[in-house]
């Protein structure tokens, strides 16, 4: 009787997690980033804070790059500009809004930038350095202590998050995290992939594709310049383009829905759930 009786609590148990599960209402921290993003602006100097603050009309909203500083001009502070105080801060407003994974992706592609900047300057030591992690910068758009509508921004090479707040409500759209070179050559880093997991299910589903559906999904010979969804390119948004999701058979969903939770789970655990819900409507 004894191991039937185990056996029924487990599947009762079970079942009450299951329905439980169905019930969780997510909620994004709102309050959270709300009080971080106050915290930062009262850590900065009066100066710093006037650079850091922007309206939510202002075109500097919708001006993100993945290009490095030497290429496209940012405002906001940068994190040279910043003291530890200041810079602390600053991460304290990433882990509010930021999973674990999304945090050391970020910081890691931060990382990386300063890596880059030591190998340029090897290879030039006389050029003004165009790599760094002190070059990213952070805005913060409205007021985030009277508005309901309010955002920051996170701006930098390779490295874009535009996070808008609404009541209750967090979006975390437009965002660009990349990575260059995907896997270090050389040195006491060699081998280090920032975003190995996109790498990996990226081409794990790519090559689950049959021919056929090869020739929708590759939609062009080569590589475009930049980012096909840049700020610039709200159009190609408009007319849908690739291979449907309603053409892969079930286990090129369940590696295509692996690489999408890869994305969206780089924020806070509710704000990606939200987010899942939303794109499975």
């Amino acid at each position: 009787m004894k191991p039937l009786l185990l056996s029924f609590i487990l599947i009762l148990c079970s079942a009450v997690a299951s329905a439980a599960e169905n019930d969780i209402k997510y909620q994004a921290p709102v309050k959270k980033i709300r009080n971080a993003a106050m915290a930062f602006l009262t850590s900065l100097s009066p100066e710093l804070r006037d650079q850091a603050s922007f309206s939510m009309e202002d075109e500097e909203r919708r001006a993100w790059s993945n290009l490095p500083a030497s290429s496209f001009k940012r405002k906001g502070v940068s994190f040279k500009e910043m003291s530890p105080e200041q810079r602390s801060g600053a991460h304290q407003l990433l882990q509010s809004t930021l999973s674990s994974q999304g945090y050391l992706k970020t910081t890691g592609i931060m990382h990386l930038d300063e890596i880059l900047k030591g190998m340029a300057a090897i290879r030039r030591p006389n050029r003004t350095p165009m790599f760094g992690h002190d070059l990213y910068w952070i805005g913060i758009f409205g007021n985030p202590e009277k508005d309901d509508a309010w955002g920051w921004q996170l701006d930098g090479h390779h490295l874009a998050l535009n996070i808008t707040v609404v009541g209750n409500e967090v979006a975390v759209r437009p965002a660009f995290m990349g990575s260059d070179p995907a896997r270090l050559p050389e040195g006491v880093y060699s081998g280090w992939n920032v975003q190995g997991a996109e790498d990996e299910k990226g081409k794990a589903l790519f090559e689950s594709l049959a021919t056929n559906q090869r020739a929708k999904a590759i939609i062009g010979d080569t590589a475009p310049r930049d980012v096909i969804t840049g700020p610039t390119r709200g159009d190609q948004l408009k007319t849908p383009i690739g291979l449907p999701v309603s053409d892969l058979d079930k286990k090129q969903r369940r590696l295509f829905m692996s690489l999408l939770s890869e994305y969206v789970h780089n924020y806070e655990h509710d704000i990606a759930h939200i987010q899942m819900e939303r794109i499975m409507k």
